[in-house]
């Protein structure tokens, strides 16, 4: 058994009233966090030439602020408490990066909030959930909501969080934060017979795994993108902030957002088929921003969705006690051959099929290299090692001498359940 963190995301209905004061909540949330950052700088300023003054100086807490400012009172006042935070965060996560000691991507210094950009607040106390009534119940407020089924992890699971939000075509979402126990078996047997998948990404497919199989997906982006463009050209006509402006800027806000959710529908269904189908999927390790950059791709890439699919299956194949293995996304599984191994350098990114000047093998580019991602797992989960968990593996040399594959086997079996993150 080990405590997990799952998230369950219900659009809520609130009365007039009680968006009256979701709205004001919003508001000063976001004037808080402005106001925080805005003294930060200017003191910065001030006190730069003096580290010493500095570095001891005492900013405003939220409670300070709010006997300069009283309306504050009207809201949550947790939900100021998390905007503190939430600016404390920011500014660590900056010089973390500027240290070289945060993974990921960089992250730059704090933005002031603007209205209508993703509207939210958080709250962390007095939170109940009534499943049986469709009831939120948190500071100030008790809403209504909507769910299409909940998983029995949820009912036996405790509330940790809420964070309420408003999306630009007027809707409101509630985010809850449950935290309960998960039951890992802590292992998956890898037998002969395991199903093993390897996918290679594909623009026009989406992927293409080692049967040349491909998901029916649909370019949504692509097939709206037509009737956006009327409806942003009908935006750009409008008088700024008349009610005919705010009714077109609706109609392309709810565009929008039907994209990105039948995009997400999409993507939860296909990774949850596939982890409950496979046990072991093996997937590149891509940089899609970089593509999107450096091969003018940018639309194309962002219409697919895969490094949100990519997620969904590494937290999903957590939850079922399966395998997802990442190749480092410098490994060429398009230009080997899956048969000899020959690696043709000077393979160009229109050419879809390929002889091996080697063996005489016709390939697939996709399928080959979804081939060649089932290779690459196998040969890291290795006949001799029948029981392992592994939740992320990386790999960036597939030439290791045979003392360093085993010390990296080695290694995986030591991994605590307790340890793993979702």
């Amino acid at each position: 058994m080990a405590l997990i963190n799952r998230a369950l995301k219900v659009r809520i209905y609130p009365t007039q009233e009680q968006e009256v004061l979701i709205n004001k909540t919003l508001g000063c949330s976001r004037f808080l966090y402005n106001q925080m950052l805005n003294d930060r700088i200017q003191i910065y300023d001030r006190l730069k030439n003096n580290k010493k003054e500095l570095y001891t100086y005492k900013y405003k807490t939220e409670k300070e602020y709010k006997a300069e400012f009283e309306w504050l009172k009207e809201v949550d006042a947790k939900s100021l408490q998390q905007a503190n935070i939430d600016l404390s965060n920011a500014y660590s996560n900056f010089f973390k990066s500027l240290k070289g000691e945060r993974k990921g991507t960089k992250v730059g210094f704090p933005k002031f909030k603007k209205k209508g950009h993703n509207d939210s607040y958080r709250t962390v106390q007095a939170i109940k959930v009534n499943f049986n009534d469709n009831l939120l119940i948190i500071p100030k407020l008790k809403l209504k909501f909507r769910h299409k089924g909940i998983k029995n992890w949820y009912l036996t699971s405790k509330p940790k969080s809420v964070t309420i939000s408003k999306v630009p075509s007027g809707k409101y979402y509630a985010s809850i934060l449950f935290e309960g126990e998960q039951d890992f078996n802590g292992s998956a047997e890898i037998i002969n017979n395991s199903k093993i998948l390897g996918l290679d990404m594909s623009m026009d497919k989406f992927y293409v795994d080692q049967y040349g199989n491909s998901p029916n997906y649909q370019k949504l982006y692509r097939i709206n993108e037509k009737k956006l463009a009327k409806f942003q050209k009908e935006l750009s006509r409008k008088t700024r902030g008349s009610k005919n402006w705010e009714k077109a800027r609706v109609k392309v806000a709810k565009l929008h957002e039907k994209i990105a959710n039948q995009r997400k529908d999409f993507i939860d269904k296909l990774s949850l088929k596939l982890v409950t189908e496979n046990d072991v999927i093996i997937i590149e390790n891509l940089s899609l921003k970089g593509m999107s950059q450096a091969l003018n791709l940018g639309k194309s890439v962002m219409d697919i969705g895969y490094s949100s699919f990519v997620n969904k299956l590494m937290y999903k194949s957590l939850w079922n006690d399966k395998i997802v293995i990442k190749a480092d996304k410098w490994f060429a599984s398009s230009k080997t051959c899956s048969c000899c191994g020959y690696i043709k350098k000077n393979l160009l990114l229109q050419e879809r099929n390929w002889k091996c000047p080697n063996c005489g093998t016709e390939h697939n580019r996709d399928q080959n290299a979804g081939q060649n991602l089932v290779q690459f797992g196998l040969k890291y989960l290795g006949q001799e090692m029948p029981k392992v968990k592994l939740v992320e593996k990386i790999s960036s040399d597939l030439n290791k001498s045979l003392d360093q594959e085993i010390s990296v086997k080695q290694e995986y079996r030591k991994i605590d359940e307790n340890q793993l993150s979702i």
